[in-house]
């Protein structure tokens, strides 16, 4: 049997031998389409629809809004947020404090650094009086 094989040197390359870790790199997955899986999700992702307000609903929901000016309570809000990339958005319900009222901007502020348009609102709750 010939044992020269035993005694035989790597052959020499023109190029610099690669770290262990370059050449693990090669063989790494590859994603070729970027940002497809997150795409697929997005659509995916269910919004609703903004509901019209009836003349009486939106009356009440004046009413209440008179009401936490004047007392500047908490209360419990159910609102409509518009989805920042596709159309409609969700409803929300919140607990929160009263800070002003923008009448120009038909706006609610609130001291949690919330504000909120009056038209998107469904519902106002008075917690405290």
């Amino acid at each position: 049997m010939d044992e020269r094989w035993y005694t035989m040197n790597r052959p020499k390359s023109k190029y610099p031998k690669m770290s262990m870790s370059d050449r693990a790199a090669q063989f790494a997955p590859f994603a070729a389409l970027t940002g497809h899986k997150e795409a697929i999700l997005e659509q995916q992702r269910i919004t609703q629809t903004k509901r019209i307000l009836s003349n009486e609903e939106k009356l009440r929901i004046n009413e209440k809004i008179i009401e936490l000016i004047n007392l500047k309570s908490k209360c419990r809000i159910t609102y409509f947020e518009k989805d920042k990339t596709k159309s409609g958005g969700q409803y929300m319900e919140s607990v929160l404090s009263f800070k002003r009222i923008d009448e120009l901007n038909k706006t609610l502020f609130f001291k949690e650094n919330i504000q909120i348009q009056i038209e998107d609102i469904v519902d106002i709750e008075i917690l405290e009086h």
